[in-house]
């Protein structure tokens, strides 16, 4: 067989070992290809040497079919012998010899050949002296091994099939009354098969300062400097066929569009070659040359004499491949999107009022509490019961040692961002130690319902 059955293939047996075997077993070394490598690859592919091993003493008639997936056989490069030939192994010892066998070709389609055998041939014991060989009259096939050393058994299977799945062989065989020989045992192997030569990343670090309000938030707690790493792990590609080459690699960090203002790539080092920082999308793009495996990325806050103001927001990243195929065909393959990369927080407070009514009858009372010395920016979010959002920015300050009334500063705000409902749930921030800030909430409805807003600073108190 000719790649699959080549010439005299299978014409010599392979020594068996003793004992008795139970069932047929197949046998090839699975061949693993790229799925990137295969994109635009159109030559078939060579297997590894395919053997049989016989579980059941075979007599003439007997036959043996080899099948494949549909579609697997090229077109070309597989022709089959007329006659395989498999000598018998000669053995002193009766129960260590094999038969030989003769198979003739019956008949073979797209994607499977049968074989029949149409002599068995005895072993001898192997005696030096020719005039005293003794042929073993029970000589059996049993442990006999089609696919040899010297005469491999192998296909050539075509990328497409491989590109669509498992590319397997499949023995059977049976007698000639039609009962099924080595019914048991390793029946079907793999040929081949494809997979990503790519894995996944993680962070091995992440950004995770505290931005500081002692100094207005132009640095962080104790530092002026955050880093994140991120590590991609691949798995082990020795001995695999059809492999794609990285020839660049890219990571973009996205921070939160709108609070980044005022950086620029400076503010970031890492490893890459190149790096674009993109303020309003809040995006810092990486490239590398090769494969990325690990890098660093450092932020440093700009200088304080820049008043840059840092922003509470979180970060995540995506990292892609850039490569080509073993066919010279380019492709791109993500490793990881929207990898979660940290976040900044702020060493500040802020406090939630889950309930406030508006309308024609309600008035709103809220107050900070800045029992400390140092004076803090009033930000303010709320959202509505329909899921409207309205950030409202800087409203004021909360100076030290003051309590200041808030509800003149939001509404105004509230009616230029278009807020025309009901009820609110609203966000405090203020850029001051949050021990020294105490929000307190409350309503009154038509002059009459006055009612207290219990905010998440009272939550889990007894």
């Amino acid at each position: 067989m000719k790649q699959l059955l080549k010439t005299t293939l299978l014409a010599a047996a392979i020594a068996a070992t003793c004992g008795n075997a139970v069932a047929g077993t197949v046998a090839v070394v699975k061949q693993v290809h790229s799925t990137e490598g295969l994109n635009g690859v159109t030559a078939d592919q060579k297997s590894n040497d395919i053997s049989y091993k016989l579980g059941a003493a075979y007599r003439e008639g007997d036959k043996i079919t080899f099948t494949f997936p549909d579609g697997a056989l090229a077109t070309k490069g597989n022709t089959f012998d007329s006659v395989i030939n498999m000598l018998p192994v000669n053995n002193a010892d009766e129960a260590k010899a094999i038969a030989g066998l003769t198979l003739g070709l019956l008949n073979s389609d797209a994607n499977s050949v049968t074989y029949r055998v149409t002599k068995l041939t005895l072993p001898n014991d192997a005696n030096a002296d020719p005039a005293k060989v003794l042929e073993w009259q029970n000589g059996s096939t049993l442990n006999a091994v089609l696919g040899t050393t010297a005469d491999p058994l192998n296909i050539m299977y075509t990328a497409d099939a491989v590109r669509a799945g498992t590319v397997t062989v499949t023995v059977s065989s049976q007698t000639t009354a039609g009962d099924i020989l080595d019914s048991a045992g390793t029946r079907t192997a793999t040929i081949a098969e494809a997979k990503t030569q790519f894995g996944s990343a993680k962070m091995a670090q992440s950004f995770d300062n505290v931005i500081d309000v002692s100094t207005a938030r132009l640095s962080f707690v104790g530092t002026s400097k955050d880093t994140m790493e991120f590590v991609i792990s691949n798995p082990a590609t020795t001995g695999w066929m059809n492999l794609a080459t990285v020839t660049s690699s890219n990571a973009t960090v996205y921070g939160e569009p709108g609070k980044m203002t005022g950086l620029t790539d400076k503010n970031f080092a890492s490893g890459g070659t190149g790096k674009v920082f993109t303020v309003a999308d809040a995006k810092l793009a990486i490239t590398y040359t090769g494969m990325l495996t690990n890098d660093t990325v450092t932020f440093t806050a700009p200088a304080k004499a820049d008043n840059k103001v840092l922003e509470v927001q979180s970060f995540n990243a995506d990292l892609v491949y850039n490569w080509t195929s073993a066919a010279a065909q380019t492709g791109n393959s993500p490793i990881a999107t929207g990898l979660p990369a940290g976040a900044w927080t702020l060493n500040g407070a802020t406090v939630n009022i889950p309930y406030m009514p508006y309308g024609p009858s309600a008035s709103q009372i809220m107050y900070i509490s800045n029992t400390g010395s140092q004076a803090g920016d009033i930000l303010v979010t709320a959202f509505d019961e329909k899921g409207g959002m309205y950030d409202l920015g800087n409203i004021g300050v909360a100076k030290g040692k003051t309590v200041t009334k808030l509800a003149h500063l939001i509404g105004p705000k509230l009616t230029e961002a278009g807020f025309n409902g009901t009820k609110l749930s609203i966000t405090i921030t203020v850029n001051a130690p949050s021990a020294d800030i105490t929000v307190y909430a409350s309503y009154n409805i038509g002059g009459a319902d006055r009612g207290f807003v219990n905010t998440d600073q009272y939550k889990g108190m007894k």
